[in-house]
Order: C-alpha cells, then sequence, then structure tokens
C-alpha cells in the first residue's frame, strides 16, 4: 500500500492514467487488508485496551476517513477511468483529493510504526532462522539514521507543509533525477514509522509505572 502511495505522488513521471490505476490497485489492496483484519475489529472490545491497540484503533478510524476522501474525490477528479461519468468539474474536490493523500501517506507511515514488532516477526518468519543479537541494536542506529535524514528529506518533498494544509513551491524535477524522489519519501516515511514505534515503547512503558488506579481508563 505504501510503495502504490509513493508512485501515485510521482504523478509528473508516471502520468495521469498510470496515476489512477495506481490509486485503483491501492483501493483494491486496501480493502483486502481490512477484510484480513476484520477479526481484529470484531475483538477490539475484548481484553485491555493496551496503548497499541488504541493507537491501531485510531489510526484506523482516521485512516478510513482519508481513504474515503480519496475514494469520493478521485471519482470526480478522474481524467481516465471515470472520464465517463457526467460529473462537474470542481477545484475544491482537487484540493482535498491533494491534502487527503498526504494525509493518507503519513497515517499509514504511522500505522506502519505501531506495528513495527509484527514487520519484525514477519521478517524473521520469512528467514526461518533467529536474527543475531547484535542485529536488533544496528537496525536501531540505521533506523534512526533514516530517519533523522528523513526530516530534512520531507522539508525538500513540501511533505511537512502539506500535512499542515499549507501549500509548498517545492515540485520534484523529474527530468533531472528519479530515484532521489524515492529515495527522499522513503526517508521521510520512515521518520513518521520511528516516531510511532518510538511513542508507543515510552507510553508504554511509562504507563507500567503508573499506580493500578491510574492505568484502569486504559482497561475495558
Amino acid at each position: 500500500m505504501l510503495i502504490c502511495l509513493v508512485l501515485a505522488f510521482a504523478y509528473w513521471w508516471l502520468g495521469n492514467a498510470a496515476h489512477e490505476a495506481i490509486g485503483t490497485a491501492f483501493l483494491i489492496i486496501v480493502l483486502r487488508h481490512v477484510a484480513n483484519n476484520l477479526f481484529w475489529w470484531k475483538g477490539l472490545r475484548r481484553g485491555g485496551m493496551t496503548v497499541q491497540r488504541a493507537s491501531n484503533a485510531i489510526l484506523g478510524g482516521l485512516l478510513t476517513l482519508t481513504i474515503m476522501a480519496l475514494l469520493f474525490t478521485s471519482v470526480g477528479v478522474s481524467r481516465t477511468l471515470a472520464q465517463w461519468l457526467p460529473m462537474p468539474r470542481i477545484f475544491v474536490l482537487q484540493e482535498i483529493h491533494w491534502f487527503a493523500a498526504y494525509w493518507a501517506i503519513a497515517l499509514a507511515a504511522l500505522h506502519l510504526g505501531v506495528n513495527w514488532h509484527r514487520i519484525t516477526a514477519l521478517v524473521r518468519n520469512l528467514s526461518g532462522r533467529a536474527l543475531p543479537r547484535w542485529s536488533g541494536p544496528l537496525l536501531w542506529v540505521v533506523a534512526l539514521a533514516i530517519a533523522v535524514q528523513g526530516i530534512f528529506s520531507g522539508t525538500i518533498l513540501g511533505f511537512w507543509p502539506r500535512l499542515r494544509f499549507s501549500y509548498a513551491l517545492s515540485m520534484w524535477d523529474f527530468n533531472a533525477s528519479v530515484l532521489p524522489f524515492f529515495l527522499h519519501w522513503a526517508a521521510a516515511l520512515m521518520t513518521l514509522a520511528v516516531a510511532a514505534h518510538v511513542g508507543v515503547l515510552v507510553l508504554t512503558r511509562n504507563l507500567r509505572l503508573l499506580p493500578a488506579g491510574d492505568v484502569r481508563p486504559f482497561k475495558r
């Protein structure tokens, strides 16, 4: 899903038809992802409400609203797949689609960071063997280094201003280079993912230090 979103932002490189095809593929994958995780939503009321579960629920709700905004506005601004529909060209729909796309990719990166342990477990299962002890600290150093770079990469891409619903003058020149565009996006998304992961770790650790009465609001 993240790969589809990043490719969708390469609009001036791939063109409108590819942009709409990638956006359609993204929505199909999202529906499949939701269907695969229906059991999680059904079981949300059972058991204790941990920091991670609460974060996933909040991010899931925000992502739902953002993706619905993307879906409805994409029909209104489509120039290829839905051009046969008698839809008037409304500029505000394009603005909503624009900012919803930036928030969708930001929320997806935060969602990735909240579920970081699941991704590392998946990597271990795919590798079929336990990772060496030194790999954990090494991965943290690499992730933090990329996250620091991502702060500057987000500025280069004009990512941070658009999350504040502000326009940025920065536009990537695909005639000059292509690969750095995707590297900057990867770094910026890593910044949000690492921030979310560290936030969950800090909150979880601090809540464990509180008396039982203070933790009770997070329980069912």
